[in-house]
């Protein structure tokens, strides 16, 4: 398996999820990102990227890290910046990332996305759950963080708009597509 740090993306404000921060939601007994940290397992480094809340992560064990401050970008530039500050934090070459509200993601998540790029040298690639690609599940080589870095200095925010600008590699999960299922508001627990 590539070294990898791995990122959990609970930066956003979750304003659809009421009072409560999404990655601290509980789900099945535990907090989402709690859930969602099952399916970093073999990486050498674990990071939440958390922009409010940070003493509560903490409290359950994360180490966090808030959005870099890079005044041309400026505040919430939404997931794209939280994945630059990821790639800039990492201390690894590799770093996989998903947001803290897919608390089901499969226990395999981090072995395919490193086999799949080690597999076909590929520096980028997402997940595809068989019917859209999860563009805030991926793995990134560091190098891609200049590039990430102008696209936010356009003033682009788009995810999905950057990802086809890297021409980035889908990986099968469509045997796991329910594990991609995310927990945005209230009503998505019932």
């Amino acid at each position: 398996m590539l070294k990898m740090c791995g990122v959990i993306l609970a930066g956003g404000q979750g304003l659809r999820m009421g009072a409560k921060d999404k990655g601290l939601v509980l789900f099945e007994g535990l907090g989402m990102a709690q859930q969602v940290a099952k399916a970093f397992s073999g990486v050498q480094e674990l990071w939440l990227n958390a922009n409010q809340s940070q003493p509560d992560y903490e409290a359950l064990g994360f180490q966090v890290f808030k959005d870099a401050s890079l005044p041309d970008i400026g505040e919430n530039a939404g997931p794209l910046l939280g994945i630059l500050s990821g790639l800039l934090h990492s201390k690894q070459d590799w770093v996989l990332f998903s947001p803290c509200d897919t608390p089901q993601l499969p226990a395999n998540y981090a072995s395919v996305m490193s086999q799949t790029a080690s597999d076909q040298l590929a520096k980028a690639c997402v997940a595809h759950d068989g019917e859209r690609r999860q563009n805030l599940h991926l793995l990134l080589h560091k190098s891609y963080s200049e590039n990430l870095m102008m696209y936010l200095l356009s003033g682009k925010r788009k995810t999905y708009e950057w990802l086809n600008c890297i021409n980035v590699l889908e990986v099968d999960f469509a045997k796991q597509s329910e594990c991609f299922k995310n927990y945005n508001t209230p009503a998505d627990f019932q």
